[in-house]
């Protein structure tokens, strides 16, 4: 997928905002990068709040192995949605 200003906006929510696994204080930037691409697919289907908030609970507890729950999930949900009502 090719890096567009809404793929960088995402990746930033992504590390700043969402960081499931507490490391963008010590980890590598790029650590939540692979999951842009999914999440930019639910923007363009125009899913609504809580699908958002479903992936990134599935992202964080089952590719990453934590363990939350889907309130963890829904701020950063409802950021990422207003990136595509800009």
């Amino acid at each position: 997928m090719r890096k567009t200003k809404l793929w960088e906006q995402v990746d930033r929510i992504l590390w700043e905002d969402w960081d499931p696994i507490r490391i963008n204080d010590s980890g590598p930037k790029d650590e939540y990068s692979g999951y842009v691409p999914s999440v930019i697919k639910l923007l363009n289907q125009d899913a609504d709040e809580m699908k958002i908030a479903k992936l990134l609970l599935e992202h964080a507890n089952i590719n990453m192995g934590g363990s939350t729950i889907i309130e963890d999930h829904l701020n950063v949900a409802k950021k990422l949605k207003r990136l595509n009502s800009k």
